[in-house]
């Protein structure tokens, strides 16, 4: 019963050790952000979402850019 919780032990303390390593390693890359996030918006005529650059405002609504082609309009 000794050697099974001594080959625990040692097999934990081996596992503890190569955790710290690998996490080392991968700690030193830090995560990119990505650098063009925009804001989705849902046109009001189609309700297709679009990030803002792509859509219009007027009049506190948002549209596509040209609301006669929008893409959904029925």
């Amino acid at each position: 019963m000794a050697r099974i919780l001594l080959l625990l032990a040692i097999g934990f303390v081996i596992y503890l050790v190569f955790r710290g390593f690998f996490r080392s390693q991968v700690g030193d890359a830090k995560p990119s952000e990505p650098k063009d996030v925009e804001d989705m918006v849902a046109c009001s005529i189609c309700g297709v979402n679009m990030p803002r650059s792509e859509s219009k405002e007027e009049g506190g609504k948002v549209t596509c850019r040209d609301p006669s082609a929008c893409r959904h309009a029925k």
